[in-house]
């Protein structure tokens, strides 16, 4: 894929994973996490198998281990991240889920033992840097089990990324690695669903969990495409734009006024995006 494309794609699954934010924050007060997980794949595992039944595309792969670790790191992520944004505030939620970019930092230097250059660095630590400063994530009293959740779903998010990566490399369809992901999740969330507390449904979570399974469908295909064949520090990296989107749209949705100290977080993560552009840029190998 063009360097380009796969950048088109992260901005567009980032501006996709902040609307879905706001969906499951509405969606939580009045239905169960199992419940948003369900509505949240559902249009993707049935109009996905459905698309490839009438394409006559194979659902079975040779890369079939690799798309089973996938899943289930991406369902485990999945679970942790809506279970810290219903139980922290959305801010605190966004933070820890946002470590991911230094997990893979880490991974990438201490396990992997690769050079990552001074540029990417920067934009890695910058970016979250900014997140925090932005949002300023603030955790109460008997919130320990939410914010170990958000933790963990930045560190899963790291290794699903690494995954997408490795399927990209095995040669897997994006279609097929949304499909395996989404029929698993919805599976397992429809298994919890009776062991859940009832749920409310008004007009309004009705619509949150409609507009979620669309909008996490876009989300679900742009990080795929995305990571399939982009540079991964690089794509880690913009991924913070999904903040300041977020924050775009407290100010146009909600009247949120923006201080000095978030404009200032705000203008450090736009700026971690440029200098991990520029340096994606140059003929410099970060991720082998």
């Amino acid at each position: 894929m063009h360097f380009r494309a796969s950048v088109a794609w992260i901005l567009f699954a980032s501006l996709m994973f902040a609307t879905m934010s706001a969906l499951v924050k509405v969606a939580a007060a009045g239905v169960s996490l199992p419940e948003i997980v369900f509505f949240r794949t559902l249009p993707a595992a049935v109009g996905l198998f459905v698309l490839a039944r009438i394409r006559g595309h194979a659902i079975t792969t040779r890369n079939g281990k690799l798309l089973v670790l996938r899943c289930c790191v991406g369902i485990g992520g999945t679970f942790v991240s809506f279970y810290a944004v219903s139980h922290l505030p959305l801010a605190t939620a966004t933070t820890l889920e946002y470590t991911t970019p230094l997990f893979m930092l880490a991974y990438i230097v201490v396990v992997m033992r690769s050079r990552v250059t001074p540029s990417m660095a920067f934009a890695m630590i910058g970016g979250f840097v900014g997140v925090v400063v932005l949002l300023r994530p603030t955790v109460q009293s008997g919130q320990t089990l939410a914010f170990a959740a958000g933790l963990c779903s930045g560190i899963l998010a790291g290794l699903a990324y690494t995954l997408l990566r490795k399927l990209g490399d095995a040669g897997e369809s994006t279609s097929r690695i949304v499909l395996w992901y989404s029929i698993s999740a919805n599976v397992v969330a429809a298994a919890l669903i009776p062991f859940s507390p009832p749920s409310h449904y008004d007009m309004e979570t009705i619509l949150a969990l409609g507009a979620l399974g669309v909008v996490g469908l876009g989300a679900q295909v742009g990080l795929t495409r995305a990571f399939r064949s982009g540079p991964t520090t690089l794509l880690a990296s913009l991924q913070y734009s999904t903040v300041a989107f977020a924050a775009i749209y407290g100010v146009l949705l909600w009247g949120d006024t923006l201080s000095t100290a978030s404009v200032f977080g705000l203008t450090l993560i736009v700026l971690s995006g440029i200098v991990a552009l520029r340096g994606a840029a140059k003929p410099i190998q970060v991720d082998s």
